[in-house]
């Protein structure tokens, strides 16, 4: 009888499974041979075409991880190829954590089991610029933060890798030959795409006009290097998650109907999504349930005190305290734009109103608030949310799947094994590059619809969407071997390993944001009980 096609598929599984552990040996010999010569280019190129061999293979036998970090070790070999330059360290870093997902991929991994819930695609950068060591502190201060960084170092070049592929970042050095840096800008912001494209230029210290050209050329800013390098990732993070954010709410306080549809219609034409208050009374509730970025005031509203006493209302609550109040009223006289200055509002439009100049005004007070409130919620070193933006959200979360039974939500809490032990030895700097290698992992391994946390010290968090219990553990367990393949180095250049512990918890029916952060809490000390470097759930933890 002829074998059918399942077991045909199965047969050739086994045979690339076989055939991938002669793969991984090699790779493994290839990281060694680099190590001790890292500017043998054949090497390089053999390393590449190993990548490749599991980047378009993997997914075909049920493995599509593989396939992804495949692809990931391929498009950095072939990066570093098409420098011309030498793999750093850090590469050769890199590419020995793929090479441990591969094997942890193959050997762990059970054939015909649901697949993880896939990442998010790490943002691509492109870095133009002329010197290696300026490109090279670039591209790494990039890839420190989960990112992937290509390099160019000429105009033509740079517009060369925008033709085969558009970025969605670029850094673009002021210090270019043959041709000139701003009129690539220019350039770049003319093309179909370039419009909403984050661009950031860098150079040595300048006279304020040299940052006056950048933002006039069109560049979203201007960065000394390398003394503003933790600033511009800053910038450029903002920009990139401005990009995969949820379009910008608007709540407009308004009782009249023609100026309410009117307000709507323009608003909705640009993309944002608007809610009408008809009543001012109402308007705490609407703050709460919608959480706009942006409220439209009237100074008449019935049945209120007046837009500039509500103007103060909101400006007293704490959680409204950077929200952009812009008035849009008849009235044109001084004294009520400087009442409105007062009662805490950052503008003063008086109708009849240019629908291009409520957008302007609406997107410059919305992009400024968002960028202050990512600096207010960022934890300083990893620029994960802090404790208090991570719970606030959790808090958002728990409301909004209140009755929904349908979608389920994981919490994690993650614990770095002995950080205390790993200050004291190394010293602190070593103690925050861990923190940061993790932070990057999390960013990469993780969704962007998924929370990330730093809730101080050694201690981060997460939640995953759409998860099973044994989904998360698995998914948890791999993002721990992951991360203790990754080589720290120490202050004298030797390796050292890091781990963690985590605790995985479900949200269940009737379940509040508080007891489910300690059901948490109790997986992860159950983790750290049972030996440290190890994940728990909490029912695990409950049953003892």
């Amino acid at each position: 009888m002829a074998e059918s096609f399942e077991e045909a598929l199965e047969g050739l599984r086994e045979a690339f499974v076989q055939g991938a552990a002669r793969r991984i040996e090699r790779i493994e010999e290839l990281l060694d041979h680099l190590d001790a010569d890292p500017a043998d280019a054949g090497a390089l190129r053999d390393l590449m075409i190993q990548f490749h061999g599991f980047a378009g293979a993997g997914s075909t036998y049920g493995f599509p991880r593989v396939s992804a970090v495949g692809l990931e070790g391929q498009r950095l070999c072939d990066a570093r190829l098409k420098e011309r330059g030498t793999p750093g360290a850090r590469e050769r870093e890199l590419w020995r954590s793929l090479l441990h997902a591969l094997r942890a991929e193959l050997e762990g991994r059970p054939s015909l089991e649901p697949a993880l819930p896939a990442a998010v695609a790490p943002f691509d950068i492109l870095v133009v610029s002329p010197g290696p060591k300026v490109r090279g502190a670039l591209q790494t201060l990039v890839a420190r933060d989960g990112m992937t960084a290509r390099g160019a170092e000429s105009c033509r070049e740079a517009e060369a890798e925008v033709s085969r592929r558009f970025p969605e970042g670029v850094i673009v050095d002021v210090r270019l030959p043959a041709g000139s840096a701003y009129e690539l800008v220019e350039r770049l912001r003319s093309l179909p795409r370039g419009d909403g494209l984050p661009i950031l230029m860098v150079g040595g210290p300048s006279a304020f006009v040299d940052r006056v050209d950048a933002i006039h050329c069109g560049a979203d800013g201007y960065f000394e290097e390398p003394a503003q390098g933790e600033a511009l990732m800053r910038r450029l993070e903002h920009l990139l998650e401005r990009g995969r954010t949820e379009p910008p709410r608007v709540l407009s306080v308004e009782d009249d109907a023609d100026q309410a549809a009117f307000v709507r219609s323009v608003m909705e034409s640009a993309g944002y999504r608007v809610r009408v208050c008809p009543d001012a009374r109402n308007l705490e509730a609407d703050l709460d349930a919608f959480r706009p970025d942006l409220v439209l005031l009237d100074i008449h509203l019935p049945g209120t005190a007046g837009g500039f006493a509500v103007a103060r209302c909101i400006r007293q609550q704490e959680a409204h305290a950077a929200l952009p109040i812009l008035f849009l009223t008849t009235k044109s006289e001084l004294s009520s734009q400087i009442e409105s200055i007062r009662s805490g509002a950052d503008d003063y439009l008086v109708k009849p109103v240019a629908p291009g100049l409520l957008l302007s005004a609406a997107a410059a007070r919305i992009e400024r608030a968002r960028f202050l409130k990512n600096l207010l919620e960022r934890d300083g070193l990893t620029r994960l949310l802090n404790h208090t933006a991570f719970f606030e959200r959790v808090r958002s979360l728990v409301a909004d799947r209140s009755g929904d039974r349908k979608r389920s939500l994981a919490m994690v809490l993650i614990d770095l094994d002995d950080f205390k032990s790993l200050n004291d030895r190394y010293g602190h700097p070593v103690g925050d590059r861990v923190l940061r290698s993790l932070a990057a992992l999390l960013r990469r391994r993780l969704r962007q619809s998924d929370l990330l946390g730093r809730l101080g010290g050694d201690e981060f968090a997460a939640t995953i969407e759409n998860i099973g219990e044994n989904q998360a553990l698995r998914l948890l367990d791999r993002l721990r071997r992951d991360f203790s393949a990754i080589p720290q180095i120490a202050p004298d250049g030797s390796r050292f390993r890091a781990t963690f512990s985590a605790g995985v918890a479900l949200l269940e029916p009737g379940m509040d944001s508080s007891r489910w952060r300690e059901r948490a809490d109790a997986a992860l000390y159950a983790a750290k009980n049972r030996g440290r470097n190890r994940v728990s759930a909490a029912a695990a933890a409950a049953g003892g």
